[in-house]
């Protein structure tokens, strides 16, 4: 047992964050974002109001995603489960998602776009999760037959030095290359 494992005492909270991806044609797909928190024990509020144990927010958000580089082209939310009645009218909010490109600088757009006073924490938090979900959700879709070696070229640039494995100069994206240019003959 781990270090920290040995100190957990009892679950007080739980968050939950689910992503599915779905296809909608040939060129866009659906990825849906579920948010969950849960409380185990009862709590006061800043305000010392006494709050049940149980689900405090339950958030559904849909991305209809397409185009390349992948483009957020429809958003919408649901909150079926949130603390306050005014939670609700923080929904509006992603519509300014609508045309933004998830590519590197993603989350910090997201955070410009969503943060602050006219959006909602835990949208935004859901939001920035779906991001590398909504590439690995474009990937899979894409990725069912094999993409010709124009756009292998293209789908490079846009992993390229994204992390570790997708460095530039590392292995990987090398024997992408090579591969690429063999496939074009």
């Amino acid at each position: 047992m781990s270090k920290l494992e040995s100190l957990k005492g009892e679950q007080i909270h739980s968050r939950s964050i689910r992503i599915e991806t779905f296809a909608v044609d040939d060129e866009r797909v659906i990825v849906e974002g579920v948010l969950e928190d849960m409380r185990s024990n009862v709590m006061y509020t800043i305000s010392g109001t006494r709050r049940e144990p149980g689900r405090v927010h339950g958030m559904v958000a849909r991305l209809l995603v397409g185009e390349m580089p992948a483009k957020i082209l429809d958003v919408e939310v649901e909150m079926p489960k949130v603390p306050l009645d005014e939670c609700e009218q923080t929904a509006d909010s992603v519509k300014k998602l609508v045309g933004m490109p998830v590519v590197y600088g993603f989350s910090k757009a997201v955070k410009e776009r969503l943060g602050g006073t006219e959006g909602c924490t835990h949208l935004t938090s859901l939001v920035l999760t779906m991001g590398s979900a909504v590439v690995q959700g474009m990937a899979a879709h894409r990725g069912r037959s094999p993409a010709p070696p124009a756009a292998r070229k293209i789908m490079l640039q846009y992993v390229k030095n994204t992390c570790r494995i997708w460095r530039e100069d590392g292995p990987v994206f090398q024997k992408v290359i090579e591969e690429t240019k063999e496939a074009e003959g």
